[in-house]
């Protein structure tokens, strides 16, 4: 297992569906994650740029990351708010989060080689 960390980092670049150059950024190296579905069965969801994370903090606020650029430092989770303008990222202490949940977003994001 790979615990997404600042050491954990590997530049990758993705489309970009509305502009004909393409996004690079610092993403995490998770391939994939165990999670269980609204029905309780665990599954293996592959990890991409399309995959979306939502943390509900203990104050009701909801707040949405792009999974792949989520890492953990200390006792922080630290992840970005946008594709396009990468310097918004938002910090959250672990123990203000109430829940995480995971979904494939559905956005046509996809990692070049």
């Amino acid at each position: 297992m790979i615990e997404a960390k600042t050491e954990n980092l590997k530049e990758v670049e993705i489309n970009n569906p509305l502009f004909y150059y393409n996004i690079q950024y610092s993403s995490n190296d998770i391939e994939s994650l165990i999670v269980i579905d609204k029905n309780g069965n665990e599954i293996i969801l592959e990890n991409s740029p399309s995959i979306e994370m939502k943390v509900t903090h203990r104050n009701g606020k909801n707040y949405y990351f792009y999974f792949d650029t989520v890492i953990l430092e200390n006792d922080t989770l630290i992840g970005g708010r946008s594709r396009f303008a990468q310097n918004l990222i938002r910090k959250i202490p672990m123990d203000s989060i109430l829940r995480i949940e995971i979904q494939e977003g559905g956005k046509k994001f996809e990692y070049q080689d």
